[in-house]
């Protein structure tokens, strides 16, 4: 039980509703098509038994019957025989006319005889041939068995009746029994024969199917009579008579199923076996099988589709509510929908749940990103604030050292310079104006720094007319070509040269800074932007403002990028969203 627990847990609500559901059905159909299968082949197996036995009743009853009146004759005939004194010729011819009249009443006899024990001759017949004639010294069975056992009728085996030298289709039967005559002082044998063709006849006109027969077995399982012509089969159908003794039981013989009856014939030995076919029986019962599992087949897939179509009304709107749940997973920013799922009380209800549940956390998400702006907005002011007294402190310097070396007029230009530097960059409150304004900031810083280190590099402006009054943040060039200046050019044996472009590409402003100075290798660059996360050492404090400010203000839809060669040049390119 711990394992199927197990094993559901792993599964989906939709699979566990269809699986239950389906292996319940699976139960309840197999059960009624069992009870119901189990039902119809006892029914079949009770009406196959009960038509067998009655038809091996009537066989025998008739055969019983018969055999009654034979017996009752044969004692009449004990009884009367007194009366006549046989052992004279008047009186075995009155006994004579005595048999015939009971012949003549009697369809089935054929002969009743008496013979002497002592000369084995006949003394009466009902047949006169037969008077005075000797009994046939091949065939006495009859007579030595009711001579031995004086108590019971002995029944030969049935035999062809044989005329003019040969044998007709008529069979017969020799029923014998020792009698004592004239007083019981002699013994003899009476001999009555009967006509055994209307048991055949009824054999041949009961309805036993293709292959059925009826076989007359003696207690030493000998073949005393069989409709069946095939030997083989004949002795097959002893075989399971065998086994069986008395009752009713089924079998296969030649290839048909059989249902099998046996049982005694009263005051013989013998035992009367029935064989009805009962292969349509067996068709039925297969076909109700074929039936019944097309049937449960049906009812499996109508179950299994309602279940399924069931399931999916309950499990549809889990789904949508979850696929709900995971947009608002994988969306980068929060963004409040609206679920409207038509389902089951308990879902709509979840689904209000969630509805209430995403706008309380929408109000949540404003007041966070309410407080985000108030601090970015600090942040941004900390961090330009950051810029203006580095800037600062190190343009003093260079007119300090200009004053220093008496080159008055390059100092006073870099005071008008550095004045125009603070109308923008100090006496303005916005944190982003235009290009425009931006690229005034870098000419007069530029101008200033050119001052100072004597004309030893030269720069240039590539900036396109369509950006000049685009929106973007300021004080963001300046440190970069400070950054040239003293890591790229300075120091430098040849004319540095400085390119400061701006223009528009694929929705974006690009604003980028080359220089031809010593170049860094690609750890170098890597580390720089190892240091301008938040808590890292950098040893380059303006490339780090730069980059956490755009960061901070654009978020994911800006960057900065570092391109360099060793002794070819650095370029370092910014790009932000153009609205």
């Amino acid at each position: 039980m711990r394992k199927i627990g197990r094993f559901f847990r792993s599964k989906s609500v939709g699979f566990i509703i269809i699986a239950v559901c389906v292996v319940i059905v699976l139960i309840l159909v197999a059960s009624l098509s069992f009870v119901a299968f189990s039902s119809f082949r006892t029914g079949i197996d009770e009406s196959v038994n009960t038509q067998t036995s009655e038809l091996s009743t009537q066989i025998v009853y008739n055969y019983e019957s018969t055999i009654s009146s034979i017996i009752e004759i044969s004692n009449i005939i004990q009884t009367d025989i007194d009366r006549f004194d046989i052992s004279t010729k008047d009186g075995s011819a009155l006994f004579t006319e005595y048999l015939k009249q009971i012949v003549h009443f009697k369809s089935d006899i054929i002969r009743i005889s008496v013979y002497d024990y002592n000369s084995w001759f006949c003394l009466a017949s009902s047949s006169e041939l037969e008077i005075g004639s000797s009994i046939y010294i091949g065939y006495t069975s009859w007579f030595f068995e009711a001579i031995n056992d004086p108590t019971v009728h002995v029944f030969s085996t049935p035999y062809p009746e044989y005329v003019s030298q040969e044998y007709t289709e008529e069979y017969k039967v020799n029923v014998s029994k020792r009698i004592q005559f004239q007083n019981g002082a002699r013994t003899g044998v009476l001999k009555i024969e009967i006509s055994f063709q209307s048991f055949i006849d009824l054999v041949d006109k009961s309805n036993l199917g293709e292959g059925g027969h009826v076989t007359i077995i003696d207690s030493n399982y000998d073949v005393v009579y069989t409709s069946e012509p095939e030997p083989e089969l004949t002795q097959a159908g002893v075989d399971v008579a065998r086994g069986l003794i008395l009752g009713s039981k089924s079998a296969v013989l030649g290839g048909y199923n059989m249902a099998v009856n046996v049982d005694t014939l009263s005051n013989t030995k013998w035992r009367i076996c029935v064989f009805m076919n009962i292969d349509k029986l067996v068709e039925i019962q297969q076909s109700f099988l074929l039936t019944m599992v097309i049937v449960s087949s049906v009812v499996l897939v109508i179950g299994a589709l309602m279940f399924t179509a069931a399931a999916r009304t309950i499990t549809t709107p889990m789904k949508q509510l979850e696929l709900a749940m995971r947009k608002v997973e994988k969306a980068d920013y929060f963004r409040m929908e609206e679920v409207s799922i038509t389902a089951s009380r308990e879902v709509e209800a979840l689904t209000g749940r969630f509805n209430r549940m995403m706008r309380k956390i929408g109000e949540l998400m404003d007041n966070v990103i309410a407080e985000q702006n108030a601090q970015r907005k600090s942040e941004l002011k900390a961090l330009q604030n950051q810029i203006t007294p580095h800037f600062l402190y190190n343009t003093l310097d260079s007119i300090l050292w200009l004053i220093e070396n008496e080159k008055n007029y390059e100092a006073g230009r870099m005071v008008v310079a550095l004045a125009k530097l603070f109308r923008i960059g100090i006496s303005r409150e916005q944190e982003v104006i235009p290009v425009r304004d931006e690229i005034e900031h870098v000419r007069n810083y530029l101008l200033i720094q050119n001052i100072r280190y004597t004309g030893s590099f030269e720069y240039k402006f590539h900036v396109s007319e369509d950006v000049l009054d685009i929106p973007t943040m300021k004080l963001i060039l300046q440190p970069i070509v400070e950054n040239c200046i003293y890591h790229g050019l300075k120091n430098k044996i040849d004319k540095g040269c400085i390119n400061i472009s701006a223009f528009a590409e694929d929705g974006r402003l690009i604003l980028r800074v080359s220089d031809n100075g010593y170049g860094m290798r690609q750890a170098t660059i890597d580390g720089l932007f190892e240091s301008f996360k938040d808590g890292a050492v950098s040893n380059s404090v303006g490339l780090k403002n730069i980059y956490q400010r755009v960061m901070i203000y654009y978020g994911g839809n800006a960057g900065m990028t570092i391109e360099s060669e060793l002794d070819e040049g650095t370029s370092i390119t910014i790009k932000q969203p153009l609205d």
